[in-house]
C-alpha cells in the first residue's frame, strides 16, 4: 500500500481496488458491500440497486462527449450490469474553483440530454 493517495487510485483499476481492500472494507464491511460490485442490491419490499460514481476528467469536453455525458452513462451502466433497471441517479459535482459557469452551464446541459436518452431522472445531488 503506497504512504499516500495518487491519481491511479481513482481510476478505477489496480491500485484502487487496493485502496477498497485494505481501506474502506475492513471498515465498512457488510453483506451489501462485500461483493464489491458498481451497485449494491438493497432490500425494501422490491430489490433496490444502488451505486455512485465520480469523474475528474481533462479534457472536460473530448470526441463523442464530454464529463457530463460521461458521468451519466457510465454511472447508468454500473446499474444496468447489475441487472437493475435504473430510474434515478445522484450528481455530485465537484466543481474547482474558477470554472467559467457557461461551461458548467454546456456540462449540464448534456447532462440532462444523456439522462432524458437513457430514460433516467436526476433526483437529487450535491455540489463541492
Amino acid at each position: 500500500m503506497d504512504d499516500q493517495i495518487t491519481l491511479a487510485h481513482g481510476s478505477g483499476g489496480e491500485k484502487y481496488r487496493e485502496l477498497v481492500k485494505e481501506i474502506f472494507l475492513p471498515a465498512f464491511s457488510n453483506r451489501f458491500l462485500r461483493p464489491l460490485t458498481d451497485s449494491a442490491v438493497l432490500e425494501g419490499g422490491r430489490p433496490i440497486a444502488m451505486t455512485t460514481d465520480s469523474y475528474v476528467v481533462r479534457p472536460l469536453f473530448f470526441p463523442g462527449g464530454d464529463i457530463g455525458s460521461l458521468a451519466v452513462s457510465g454511472t447508468v451502466n454500473d446499474l444496468a450490469v447489475s441487472g437493475a433497471e435504473p430510474k434515478y441517479l445522484s450528481v455530485g459535482m465537484i466543481l474547482e474553483a474558477g470554472l467559467d459557469m457557461d461551461v458548467l452551464k454546456r456540462i449540464v446541459r448534456s447532462m440532462a440530454r444523456t439522462a432524458q436518452k437513457a430514460g433516467v431522472h436526476i433526483v437529487t445531488g450535491d455540489t463541492k
